[in-house]
């Protein structure tokens, strides 16, 4: 690092050599296109001219011509200059290490220049004047980042002919500037690939590179673990590293060396060193002996110091082999012991030191002091936080070097998140170097196997341009210049078009652009609603098809690199796919429904039929060309291995349009010989609203219901019958909502809702409510079919009408809301009574009557205490609570958030439980409740139990993140206590990531880290059956996908008597 004395002194000096004032035609500094921009900038008078006679003369190093070759081809490619080779400097009396660009005309004339007084190698200085461009320093590395710089100024500041003369002193804020590739999930990245990053990383004057490894790598002592079509061979990494030396690059070597071991030991010859999951056992000796093996095949290879076992994530640990060891000395004593183990492995036998991911034993904190303290940390963490300080004091404190190691956001998405890394690199880096980071690993991950390589370097140029600068540049300049710099555009089209392509992983309805929802393709399922999706998919096309377009833009401007932009169109073009087959998929639905409707007219059901299979056919076709291109661009970059996985999710969706489309096909033939037309949800053209409950009747027919029961209300003169149908699942207390014919809603007088028996003997008041405007067109109906409602059953109503005299409707199970104190709205009926704050939108309170009023929420009316928490930007953010319907058989409110989040929160009489969908699918959802009601702690513990059965006791809140129950795949996690207290959460229609907390801050009842869900339904209450039984009823009867089939019938009249 600069030392103030030295930089005072490099300024001075500076100051002295470029004291001439500023032409009045130069150019501000801030105009250069730079990556990473340099520390010092003078801009001076006159130009330098890049005329075709050219020479180069450099001091007498290998490595010094090396670098001067860089220069040489730079001017070949982006000026077409074919310059002589360069001949010899003798500068050594006044520049240890220098090189002179000068016309033929001229001399190569060394000079003297003020080079930084830093302890940096890499510090260098460059003058250009009207004579020539001369790149000074002390020591080659030095020498070779002012070349760097010296070809962006060639490839994207020239104008014509002229470079601007300037003057630049530069040095780096970081010792250890590097990105990693990740070559273990899947894609291994050929040996062109990899030499390739190192050689575009040395040009935005990042020194380390690294490749993550598990088990793709072609161990001989060990044959059997690497693929033989998709492994680094000892010899390839050989060639890298001889490769990297020219560019003054080091490779890091890595071996996943406790956690993420799954690869290996799923085979059976290793099976016997399995901890759990993919966990390597630390107690048995045998992997020890197998982490020598797979170091030996590295470590001899890799010229530089230090060495990433990795060891992260190692969720599991003590629940196997170790848990006897664990049980004596906690489980951070088992983690701590294993990294003594590996970092003597390393010292002593490879001379190596070794570097560790940190997340682990910044859990077990009690245990950091055990790791030797040469340790490098590795300090991890991919949010988008304001500050990451807490992640890097621990480290910084107890004397250990850490390096700082954000991560490029492209893990299992379409394309990465640039508006997360952008903050996320930016805060880490510049809180490591208010610490004292040695570094900084900026790190690229493959989860799914599915994303490419190219689209990260965005990401990791931002990562240079922070570590080299400590993160003072804005991301707006650094957009502004990475097209020049990256591909010798004249404009700006590539950061435009990655400022648009920031926008889209916010959007709703796209699950943040994961690779996931690329691959959902259920035709006409609307996460919320028809009206929403189509919102949605127009907000995703206009940003992605404004993108497209400056892609296109740049990849035609482009110098160099342009094979590059293929990819980021390729992501972007799956995200346009997206928006058009969210449209294209309801249009087809559309048509088909349509068809139904017209089908008397046989001329116009076929025309719409044709189009919906027009529709169809263009979605096959677009997914079948995408599929086409995605091979070829993983031939560029990849090793075979791994590709099928990623052809098979192409092939399945393509058959699932296929298959709908010959459904369709053959309804179309039946149809033109005389065939009614099957329902759309036998061939899947079915509009599915998954965030709403259907207000439109499944059947409508103009005939009475039960024109021959008694007339049950004299005082109303109109009835409309009204039949519900279970379907084949039994359910609970269930909602029904239906919008009512204008006929009937022009004559709401007055009402009463009464279930008519099976007989049609004998009608029973029913509680119900009529929501919308009263002088509207469009009035809902809404009621609850009490329990009871058996799989097959039918249940039929008769709603009276008129202006007449108008029945009591009332019960003492009717729910009902009030105000409260600070903005809040309480919400109760004969079972529970909640507070739903403004505040996140939270419900604050949870009291359940039949357990004395207990309060299940984590007490607090702020943050994230209670229920409903959504996490991050809407944790905190301040909702308008509107008041839709106010009881007494439902009670909704619209809470609408800062960022445009909507939480309609139901709750209904008789029940304890609330409903919440959202206008956006979200991973995150908790309930927090008080440690002391389920967990060990208090005195009644209890079970967390989970829709697949599986079941296990609450955890303490004392083990920290180890407390936490999960399970995938499932639609329902909940904790019950032998009394029959029942607290749960479901996800009706999407099965979720569960987690299950012993209460407190680690939750209580939750989802996180999983497939969004727009709809959740929280049960508090006592229950005298099994709890599985409870909830799985009552998902069942909650679901948005599988609703109770609705008929309305033709109303009638009363006759006078």
């Amino acid at each position: 690092m600069l030392s103030s004395v030295g930089f005072r002194s490099c300024l001075s000096s500076l100051a002295m050599l470029v004291a001439a004032p500023h032409a009045s035609n130069a150019a501000p500094a801030s105009g250069l296109r730079l990556i990473p921009f340099p520390k010092q900038v003078q801009m001076q008078e006159g130009h330098f001219r890049l005329v075709p006679d050219l020479r180069l003369a450099v001091t007498a190093h290998a490595a010094d011509r090396f670098a001067a070759s860089l220069l040489r081809e730079e001017l070949g490619l982006s000026r077409g200059a074919a310059l002589q080779e360069s001949s010899a400097l003798d500068a050594t009396a006044v520049l240890p290490h220098a090189l002179i660009l000068f016309p033929g005309s001229g001399r190569p004339v060394p000079e003297a220049l003020v080079l930084p007084v830093v302890e940096s190698e890499e510090a260098y200085a460059l003058s250009v004047t009207p004579e020539r461009v001369l790149i000074g320093a002390r020591h080659v590395q030095g020498l070779l980042r002012g070349v760097q710089t010296a070809r962006q100024l060639v490839r994207a500041n020239v104008q014509g002919d002229a470079l601007p003369a300037l003057y630049v002193s530069d040095w780096p804020s970081l010792r250890h500037r590097g990105f990693q590739d990740d070559i273990t999930r899947g894609p291994s990245s050929l040996l062109k690939t990899l030499e390739r990053e190192v050689a575009l990383g040395a040009e935005m004057k990042m020194n380390v590179f690294t490749y993550y490894m598990e088990h793709q790598y072609a161990f001989s002592k060990h044959p059997v673990i690497g693929p033989e079509d998709g492994s680094l061979t000892p010899d390839e990494l050989r060639q890298l590293v001889a490769f990297a030396a020219r560019y003054g690059t080091d490779i890091i070597g890595c071996q996943q060396s406790f956690g993420h071991f799954y690869h290996i030991l799923k085979h059976k010859e290793y099976a016997h060193l399995r901890e759990t999951g993919g966990i390597l056992c630390p107690t048995v000796e045998a992997s020890y002996q197998l982490l020598d093996d797979l170091y030996s095949e590295q470590a001899p290879l890799l010229p530089f110091a230090m060495f990433n076992v990795c060891c992260d994530e190692t969720h599991g640990l003590g629940r196997g082999p170790s848990g006897k060891r664990a049980a004596e000395i906690g489980v951070g004593g088992v983690y701590a012991g294993h990294m003594r183990r590996i970092h003597d492995l390393l010292k002593d036998k490879y001379g190596k030191r070794m570097m560790m991911w940190g997340d682990i034993i910044l859990r077990h904190p009690e245990n950091l002091a055990q790791i030797p303290t040469d340790t490098v940390m590795l300090t991890w963490g991919y949010q988008a936080a304001a500050s990451f300080e807490h992640q890097i004091t621990p480290f910084a404190e107890s004397g250990y070097e850490f390096l700082v190691c954000p991560g490029v956001s492209c893990w299992n998405r379409i394309l990465p998140d640039f508006a997360c890394a952008t903050t996320n690199i930016g805060n880490f880096v510049r809180d490591g170097a208010k610490h004292g980071a040695i570094g900084m690993l900026n790190t690229t991950w493959d989860d799914d196997g599915e994303n490419f390589f190219a689209p990260n370097w965005h990401g990791v140029l931002w990562s240079a341009e922070c570590a080299w600068n400590a993160s003072t540049t804005s991301p707006k300049d650094f957009n502004r210049r990475i097209g020049g710099v990256l591909f010798g555009e004249p404009g700006t089209h590539f950061g435009q078009a990655i400022e648009l392509l920031s926008r889209t992983h916010s959007l709703p309805g796209f699950e943040s652009m994961h690779d996931r929802r690329f691959w959902r393709v259920a035709m006409g399922d609307c996460p919320v609603n028809e009206s929403a999706s189509r919102t949605q998919a127009g907000e995703l096309l206009a940003i992605v098809d404004a993108a497209i377009t400056h892609l296109v833009e740049a990849r035609r401007d482009a110098q160099t690199n342009a094979d590059l932009l293929d990819y980021f169109l390729f992501g972007a073009r799956r995200m346009q796919l997206m928006g058009q087959r969210m449209e294209g998929s309801l249009d087809a639905c559309r048509a088909y429904a349509r068809a139904v409707e017209v089908a008397a007219d046989r001329r116009e059901a076929l025309a719409a039929l044709d189009e919906a299979g027009d529709n169809i056919r263009e979605l096959r076709d677009a997914h079948a060309k995408l599929k086409n291109d995605y091979e070829t661009l993983w031939h560029r970059e990849n090793k075979p291995y791994a590709l099928q996985r990623v052809q098979a999710r192409f092939d399945g969706v393509l058959a699932r349009y296929e298959g709908i489309l010959q459904k369709l096909l053959a309804a179309r033939v039946g149809f033109a010989a005389g065939t009614p037309l099957p329902r759309a949800r036998s061939l899947g053209l079915q509009i599915t609203e998954l965030g709403v409950r259907r207000t439109r009747p499944t059947e409508v027919t103009s005939a009475p219901m039960a024109p021959d029961a008694p007339w049950a209300v004299p005082g109303l003169d109109g009835r409309i019958g009204i039949r519900v149908a279970c379907g084949p699942h039994d359910r609970l207390q269930t909602p029904v909502q239906l919008q009512l014919p204008a006929a009937v809603a022009s004559k709401l007088g007055g009402g009463s809702l009464l279930e008519l028996t099976p007989d049609q003997t004998m009608q029973t008041p029913v509680l119900y409510q009529v929501d919308g405007d009263p002088d509207g067109a469009v009035r809902t109906l809404a009621f609850n079919v009490g329990a009871p409602f058996q799989a097959g059953s039918e249940r039929s109503f008769l709603f009276y009408f008129g202006s007449g005299f108008t029945p009591t409707n009332t019960s003492p199970h009717a729910v009902r809301c009030s105000a409260a104190p600070g903005g809040m709205t309480l919400i109760e009926n004969d079972c529970i009574r909640a507070l739903v704050g403004p505040e996140g939108g939270h419900i604050y309170r949870w009291e359940v009557k039949t357990a004395a009023n207990l309060d299940l929420t984590q007490p607090g009316e702020t943050g994230w205490a209670g229920f409903a928490d959504m996490g991050r930007d809407h944790r905190s953010s301040p909702n308008k609570i509107e008041v839709l319907a106010a009881g007494p058989a439902l009670v909704q409110l619209r809470c609408t958030d800062a960022t445009g989040l909507q939480k309609m929160t139901t709750a209904f009489a008789g029940v304890p439980w609330i409903d919440v969908t959202l206008n956006a699918g979200k991973g995150w959802y908790w309930n927090y409740d008080r440690v002391e009601t389920f967990a060990p702690e208090g005195p009644t513990p209890g079970i967390a139990v989970f829709s697949d059965g599986f079941r296990t006791p609450v955890r303490s809140a004392k083990a920290g993140f180890e407390s936490q129950a999960k399970r995938g795949g499932v639609t329902w996690s909940a904790k019950s206590r032998q009394d029959g207290l029942l607290l749960a959460l479901l996800t009706p229609e999407v099965k979720s990531r569960h987690a299950v907390g012993p209460g407190g801050g680690m939750g209580g009842t939750g989802i996180e880290h999983s497939v969004p869900a727009a709809h959740f339904v929280t049960y508090g209450g006592v229950v005298a059956e099994p709890p599985e039984a409870v909830l799985n009823a009552l998902q069942q009867t909650m679901s948005l996908r599988n609703q109770p089939d609705t008929a309305l019938f033709g109303t009638e009249q009363r006759e006078d008597e």
